[in-house]
């Protein structure tokens, strides 16, 4: 939050964050269904929808990974494609999962054998 100048008001603490830009959200809905390549990567990556920090739901790379444009926003930078998802981590990683691990990955842990 910043000061406000002299003479003008404080702006309210519960007001609602700004929507986004203009043609924000029907880009984002370029990617429902589809993958996305992040800038001139030949990489084909699975979407996953995050909210950013106004809340807005944007598309990520389901395995997370980032990107440094200076000055580019998403939109510019993740490109949909309806090509087969080729990362590795987006189809085996475990980091980009935001549901529950399967049964079969959770180790088990002999209780019986630890000391008490």
């Amino acid at each position: 939050m910043t000061v406000p100048l002299f003479g003008e008001t404080a702006p309210e603490a519960d007001s609602p964050p700004p929507a986004g830009v203009p043609g924000e959200q029907w880009a984002a809905g370029q990617f429902r269904g589809r993958a996305l390549r992040i800038g001139r990567n030949r990489t084909v990556h699975r979407v996953s929808f995050l909210p950013d920090e106004r809340g807005v739901e944007i598309p990520a790379p389901d395995c997370h990974t980032g990107y440094f444009a200076v000055g580019r926003p998403w939109w510019r930078v993740y490109t949909p494609t309806t090509d087969r998802v080729d990362c590795g981590l987006c189809l085996n990683g475990h980091r980009g999962r935001s549901g529950p691990e399967s049964p079969e990955a959770q180790l088990a842990l002999p209780l019986d054998t630890v000391p008490g």
